[in-house]
């Protein structure tokens, strides 16, 4: 009987021992269970074979050692190195951005959104710091669609800033905007009635470029982009009143072309106004 116990327990140390010491093997919960109880069954064999309890514990700790060696990885540990910051550490204020606090930039202009005061300026076009193309000429035609970069200030541009010849101009004045709006008075509907009528009787009218004009307050990037929304929404109100949309064109002249000066109220008041330039 003893032989038997003795050769049982040997086979059990055995393959335990073995499973352990497999190729693929790893230290974790599962193969620890494994070290401890090939050490245990170790401890038992020596035991067994020499009959002596001291020799039992001894040997349940020399397996046990044994085991957690075999049961180690050949692989090598693989240690993931950090992630690297992929945004600025140090975001402009009054950027938008993202769960990481990193900044968009929806044009890849280099201005972030937020800032950026032409948000859908074309790939590879130059921008100022708030992301707006260069206007060298200050003629109202961004430089990567200006044909006549070097027009003469002042001059009256088509649509892509080349001097336009036979042209009449109209100013209209009280033509007024709700404040930092593009949003026409009531009172301002009624003078570009006076407009609807000439336009729809002047059967020689080839194109009316429609200049909207601001005065100097505010930045020079935010006036260009208001006094262009401005521009549009008169040409939206006359082709509501049935102008033909394909003669108009809305052209933001921001605070570019003063006729008075900037110092005064009354200056101010005539430099935000809207110009029909009139092509026949």
């Amino acid at each position: 009987m003893k032989i038997s116990i003795r050769l049982t327990a040997l086979v059990l140390a055995l393959g335990l021992l073995a499973g352990c010491a497999g190729p693929n093997q790893r230290v974790d919960n599962k193969n620890l269970f494994c070290a401890i109880a090939g050490g245990l069954a170790t401890g038992v064999v020596v035991g067994a074979v020499v009959d002596a309890n001291e020799a039992t514990v001894g040997g349940a700790l020399v397996g046990a050692a044994l085991a957690v060696l075999l049961c180690q990885d050949d692989e090598e540990t693989v240690i993931a190195e950090p992630v690297a910051a992929t945004c600025p550490s140090e975001v402009p204020a009054g950027a938008l951005t993202d769960a990481q606090g990193c900044a968009f930039d929806t044009d890849g202009d280099g201005v972030v959104d937020g800032i950026d005061m032409c948000a859908n300026t074309p790939p590879g076009v130059a921008v100022d710091r708030v992301g707006c193309p260069f206007d060298s000429d200050k003629d109202g035609v961004e430089d990567h669609k200006d044909l006549c970069p070097a027009t003469p200030l002042g001059t009256i541009v088509d649509r892509v800033g080349c001097p336009l010849p036979g042209q009449n101009i109209l100013s209209l004045t009280g033509v007024n905007f709700d404040t930092n709006k593009a949003v026409l008075t009531a009172a301002s509907k009624d003078i570009l009635e006076q407009a609807v009528t000439l336009l729809k009787q002047t059967d020689a009218v080839i194109e009316v470029r429609v200049e909207g004009h601001t005065d100097s307050r505010g930045s020079e990037a935010y006036n260009m982009t208001l006094s262009q929304k401005r521009a549009e929404a008169v040409v939206a109100y006359l082709v509501s009143q049935g102008v033909n949309s394909s003669s108009l064109i809305p052209v933001g002249m921001g605070e570019t072309s003063p006729v008075a000066s900037n110092d005064t109220e009354a200056g101010r008041a005539a430099n935000r106004r809207v110009d029909f330039v009139v092509s026949q």
